[in-house]
């Protein structure tokens, strides 16, 4: 797990930092002891604004540091399916997350037809996923997931997926 809170260094009560949140993720990184090309999901905190999402996929940038592979990380937010659950928004991508991976399947972005012009998704590790999908990868799947307050908090978990027991 990550926490930090970068309130008193924002130009304003409401504005995300990219700096924040890239500390938050490396945290969290660092805390499981694992590699940022390992994980192959992130549920966003993707609220879908102008501003923040630009924002986030720079500081996942930031946290992930350069890759040797572009686009091999999954990216979504549960916001597009359910919307903006304001106080429960990081336990809901959290459920999400749990659920994608018990199920080893990625759940698409509703109604995502074409990127922010002011994120470049080619030349980074993540793409949007947009379908319903098996959660392939090399060795164990591991999901980070964001979740951004107002005044500065930033909170960023890596969720792995266990060996499921024979029923």
């Amino acid at each position: 797990i990550g926490v930090n809170n970068d309130g008193g260094g924002k130009g304003s009560f409401t504005a995300p930092s990219t700096g924040g949140q890239a500390e938050a993720i490396s945290m969290a990184i660092q805390d499981a002891g694992v590699e940022a090309a390992d994980i192959s999901y992130i549920e966003a905190h993707g609220t879908a604004t102008p501003l923040g999402d630009p924002i986030e996929v720079e500081g996942l940038k930031l946290a992930f540091g350069e890759q040797q592979e572009q686009q091999y990380c999954a990216i979504g937010s549960v916001k597009s399916n359910i919307g903006h659950l304001t106080h429960a928004a990081g336990v809901a991508g959290v459920i999400k997350t749990s659920l994608s991976l018990f199920n080893r399947k990625l759940v698409p972005s509703v109604n995502y037809k074409t990127p922010n012009p002011s994120i470049d998704f080619t030349n980074s590790p993540f793409v949007v996923n947009t379908q319903l999908k098996d959660w392939r990868v090399k060795g164990k799947r591991m999901a980070g997931v964001s979740s951004f307050g107002i005044g500065g908090t930033n909170v960023h978990i890596i969720q792995e997926d266990v060996e499921q027991l024979a029923s």
